[in-house]
């Protein structure tokens, strides 16, 4: 679900009450319940989140819903899909300890972050924040509502991906569609990191990019707003700069990792 920032961080950035949600009673976090039967729900997925050192767990309210993540469809009406947050354990260096899988073991609950769907939601948003049907809401580790939330960022963070209504944890699921992986490529993604974080290049010559993390990225290159595919692991994706300059690029999921490329 897991753009500006991650999901999790728009979330539950302190800043705008969504004072721009004034006089719009009729929209806001305040539509959405707290999902009390969310375990439940169907888990589709898990991540890793090494920038933050969490454990994330995202749940489906149906299997109607991962069905139609699968398939790369719109998910029905009345979808509820929650994104459950857990510090990740750490040893005694403050690194994130692993399982015998290499995954993240994780710690104490800290919040949960909710996206639903109902038709006719949304209609009160000017087009340029309307996530189609969807609302955000975000809870404490208690259930209790986060008023305080930078919602708008939710908005402006899912409006990309409308060709896959929005949710970006829908890639995860797919069916690969991408081109087979690179035999080698110019930057690996790993850990939540760019390898190496910078490289030069002639003007024209493409730049690949590869994905070895469980969790999605997505390159975004902050001059020109140019924006890959959401990829998945074992994906790649390539651009190509044709002017001499300093690109500099984030994930456009996760804007803590940053990169550069130099165009010569």
């Amino acid at each position: 679900m897991t753009h500006r920032r991650s999901v999790a961080a728009a979330l539950l950035a302190a800043g705008i009450v969504i004072g721009a949600f004034a006089g719009r009673t009729a929209a806001g976090p305040e539509k959405i319940t707290f999902p009390t039967g969310w375990k439940e729900h169907v888990l589709y997925t898990t991540v890793d989140r090494y920038d933050s050192k969490q454990y994330r767990e995202l749940y489906a309210s149906s299997p109607a819903a991962v069905d139609a993540m699968k398939a790369g469809k719109p998910l029905p009406d009345g979808t509820v899909l929650t994104l459950v947050q857990y510090k990740a354990q750490v040893d005694a260096a403050g690194n994130p300890i692993k399982d015998d899988k290499g995954r993240f073991v994780k710690g104490d609950l800290i919040a949960y972050t909710v996206m639903e769907k109902r038709a006719g939601w949304g209609v009160e948003y000017p087009a340029e924040w309307r996530n189609g049907d969807w609302e955000y809401a975000a809870f404490n580790a208690a259930g209790v509502l986060n008023d305080k939330a930078n919602y708008k960022a939710c908005f402006e963070c899912h409006k990309p991906h409308e060709k896959q209504d929005f949710v970006i944890s829908l890639a995860a699921l797919r069916a690969a569609t991408a081109a087979a992986a690179p035999a080698k490529s110019d930057v690996s993604i790993a850990g939540f990191a760019f390898g190496p974080n910078k490289v030069s290049v002639a003007a024209g010559t493409p730049v690949t990019w590869l994905n070895g993390d469980e969790s999605p990225h997505q390159i975004t290159v902050l001059s020109t707003k140019a924006r890959s595919p959401i990829l998945t692991k074992g994906q790649s994706a390539e651009m190509t700069f044709a002017a001499a300059g300093t690109y500099d690029y984030i994930c456009g999921l996760h804007p803590n990792m940053k990169g550069t490329v130099e165009v010569k």
